[in-house]
């Protein structure tokens, strides 16, 4: 048993490496995007006016969740369009670029989000010389102010995000990534070339690591503007900042791709919770991974029947997340995408009964658990610490996408090659 588990680690240990590699997060499900009948449907308020500084007065179209109520505070993700739309191009409207609505109205009633604000401003100020730059000043200075004194939004970074396609891809590269301290989900799909290098918005790399949650950057695979995106994509890779870097094939510049992000986007924002991550579920002779905080990407999800692992719907369970949304054990575990558990469960990497107990490493309950910080007692033994990565398909055993998740995985093969050493010097002395 010794000698399978030692070879599983190294087989795997290639793909967990921080590569340079999609994300190859599966299309959302038919009808992901559109009107139905059947779900509840958030309220779109279209084209409000709201008051600039020096601008006069602009517009933007707002989304609120089914159930909206002043009695709760909801997250606000900013959602920006491309070039060539305004305020309504979000809904399905105008240059049509998007139906963030629906969207919103499938994962909520799907359970796969949190219920939050999408605000939509109009982000060309056309009578600023710089049309698509000025729009971050009146974004920063006065529609948020706005929409914070006019909806029950919480003010917190952790509640607010910043999203964007096309030119409106850009301004989130450059609005965002300066202004860590107000946005700590970052969204940008098929950014355009207004889009700044990294060495300009990314002026404090420590700051980005410590508060950014989610950075998705997404394009179509034969969308031409896609080396926009490359170049934060490798700059992250070579800082080893955790992020999903999606390409959707055989699609270009495109609404279906801006749907397809957003979905992938909303599901793993504002996850954060106070409480700790819940242990993952036992499965056959495997006992349930202890709950410890919630890793980075997550926590709860179980060490379930199937691949261990990130669910379809990838990161879930914030920073302290209690669960989340998405699949309790991975691409292919038992959880399914609404089940309680997060895309990582809170067991620790060795959790649910230590390396070599029934319900660690080589128990029926999976390969192992994977990553809060630090991973909480496993039944029969404790579980090691390990970070959540932000995956796609489920894998063995999924410990963080990067050279530290690397690390953690030739440590647990070299931790379980010691023990068996251990015991068969022990066995001999017996002799």
């Amino acid at each position: 048993m010794f000698l399978k588990t030692f070879a599983v680690g190294l087989v795997i240990l290639p793909s967990l490496a921080y590569a340079s590699d999609p994300a190859k997060l599966p299309a959302p499900p038919q009808g992901f995007d559109s009107k139905n009948g059947s779900t509840v449907h958030g309220k779109v308020e279209l084209s409000l006016s709201y008051p600039t500084r020096n601008y006069g007065m602009r517009k933007v179209t707002i989304y609120t969740p089914p159930g909206y109520s002043s009695s709760q505070k909801y997250p606000v993700v900013y959602l920006h369009h491309g070039i060539g739309g305004n305020e309504v191009s979000w809904v399905g409207m105008g240059s049509n670029e998007g139906n963030a609505d629906y969207v919103m109205d499938y994962l909520l009633s799907k359970q796969l989000a949190k219920p939050m604000i999408v605000v939509m401003p109009d982000g060309n100020v056309k009578t600023a010389s710089d049309a698509f730059g000025a729009f971050g000043d009146v974004l920063l200075k006065d529609l948020i102010p706005w929409v914070e004194s006019h909806y029950s939004v919480a003010t917190d970074a952790d509640s607010r995000a910043i999203a964007g396609l096309s030119m409106g891809g850009g301004q989130t590269f450059n609005i965002g990534f300066p202004n860590t301290d107000l946005f700590h989900y970052i969204g940008p799909y098929s950014a355009a070339p207004d889009t700044l290098p990294p060495t300009q918005t990314v002026t404090n790399l420590a700051a980005v690591k410590q508060n950014v949650k989610v950075i998705y950057i997404s394009y179509g695979s034969n969308d031409g503007l896609v080396t926009y995106g490359q170049m934060y994509h490798d700059y992250f890779d070579k800082n080893n900042v955790t992020h999903i870097w999606q390409i959707e094939q055989g699609l270009g510049h495109e609404k279906i791709v801006w749907d397809r992000s957003f979905y992938n986007f909303a599901m793993r924002i504002f996850q954060d919770s106070p409480s700790t991550g819940a242990g993952g579920a036992g499965n056959g002779s495997g006992g349930a991974g202890g709950g410890g905080p919630g890793g980075r990407t997550g926590a709860g999800g179980g060490a379930g029947a199937g691949v261990a692992g990130r669910g379809v719907g990838g990161n879930s369970g914030g920073e302290n997340g209690s669960g989340g949304v998405t699949s309790s054990g991975g691409a292919t575990s038992s959880g399914g995408m609404t089940s309680s558990g997060g895309a990582t469960s809170s067991g620790g990497a060795t959790s649910s009964g230590g390396a070599t107990s029934s319900g660690g490493a080589t128990s029926s309950g999976g390969t192992s658990a994977s990553g809060g910080s630090p991973g909480g007692s496993g039944s029969g033994g404790s579980g090691s610490s390990a970070t959540g990565g932000d995956g796609t398909a489920g894998c063995a055993c999924a410990v963080e996408e990067g050279p530290r998740g690397a690390s953690l995985l030739s440590a647990f093969g070299m931790a379980i090659a010691a023990i068996g050493f251990g015991r068969r010097r022990a066995r001999r002395q017996r002799r």
